[in-house]
């Protein structure tokens, strides 16, 4: 099983509706991509700087790529995730101290009807020894049955996120308990193991699960909505201030265009609405990104391009309202 943790901090623009929203889709997730698991949505409650969390599991690998393709996954969570999308009510990742993370296991051990959940983000020290390291892993696995108000204890290798932030925490440790007083009758002890263990930095994080899954979520190999989808157009409708537009169209050109065709996507079109009718000019590029799947692994290589940073701050900068949406010829549709 593939264990897994997104936390978020919402950008200063974020209304209380948009928080409320991005719990609730969040939250159903599992009922449009079967493959998602275990869902639920958590708000932080300790120091660490997130405000959101958003937990859920994987049967395996597969499971995890059919999620990162689906049609809800690039629609829907993007929307309001995704730092390039002009609807991100997010803040960027590489400002948190968290972001992606988590773990594989056997079975499920991560289950229970408790709702507060406890996260130590972890990195040994350079010096300690891959049996010392094995050995302090063992003893955290083994608080479940050792401390009654520990109701899961799971400690392993962070498997998540590293390949875009290597620098990251390299272990997970995940608790659950019935409710605060029991997490927090615990806390003395396992500050005083951490401290004695060979980790040189950890995080610590805890959350109170708010919204559970929508739906059931079964793993399984669903219909696949996307599959008479054969080549999708990426359409992102931007409003400026006309004095804005031709800056808007030179920094696209600049900043983002060249990065995307070197990850294969293609230049449609490019429109603006006039400069000199008393109204916001509306910038329409369009860009086909081939599959489903292609634009999951251009997304994923955007994340390590510097300029793609510098083009979301610029527009950002200028952008009145935006939106991207995903179209293809109606046809294949039926």
């Amino acid at each position: 099983m593939l264990r897994r943790f997104e936390t978020y901090a919402f950008a200063p623009h974020a209304t209380a509706a948009d928080r409320v929203e991005l719990g609730r889709v969040l939250a159903a997730t599992g009922s449009f991509i079967p493959e998602v698991l275990d869902s639920a949505v958590g708000t932080n409650r300790s120091a660490t700087g997130v405000d959101l969390v958003w937990e859920h599991a994987y049967e395996a690998p597969d499971a995890y790529a059919r999620y990162m393709c689906h049609p809800f996954h690039i629609c829907v969570l993007d929307r309001y995730l995704l730092p390039e999308n002009p609807e991100c009510i997010t803040a960027s990742r590489r400002e948190l101290q968290l972001g992606l993370f988590g773990y594989e296991v056997a079975g499920a051990p991560f289950r229970t009807a408790g709702t507060v959940r406890r996260i130590v983000a972890m990195r040994p020290t350079p010096d300690a020894a891959e049996s010392e390291i094995a050995g302090f892993l063992g003893a955290l696995n083994a608080r479940a049955g050792e401390q009654e108000a520990v109701e899961v204890s799971v400690a392993a290798a962070n498997t998540m996120g590293l390949e875009w932030f290597p620098d990251g925490w390299t272990h997970v440790w995940e608790q659950a308990f019935a409710d605060e007083a029991a997490m927090r009758s615990t806390l003395d002890a396992e500050t005083a193991l951490l401290g004695a263990a060979p980790v040189g930095a950890h995080l610590d994080l805890w959350y109170e699960i708010e919204r559970p899954a929508v739906g059931p979520g079964a793993a399984g190999t669903a219909p696949d909505p996307s599959a008479a989808w054969e080549r999708v157009l990426m359409v992102d409708t931007v409003a400026v201030d006309p004095d804005a537009a031709v800056g808007y169209v030179a920094a696209f050109e600049r900043l983002y265009l060249p990065g995307a065709r070197a990850r294969g996507l293609e230049l449609v079109a490019c429109w603006a609405t006039p400069t000199d009718i008393g109204e916001p000019v509306t910038v329409t590029t369009v860009l086909d990104v081939g599959a489903w799947s292609d634009w999951e692994r251009a997304r994923n290589a955007a994340v390590a391009d510097p300029a793609v940073g510098e083009w979301i701050a610029f527009r950002r900068s200028v952008m009145r309202t935006g939106r991207r949406t995903f179209v293809n010829s109606s046809s294949d549709h039926g």
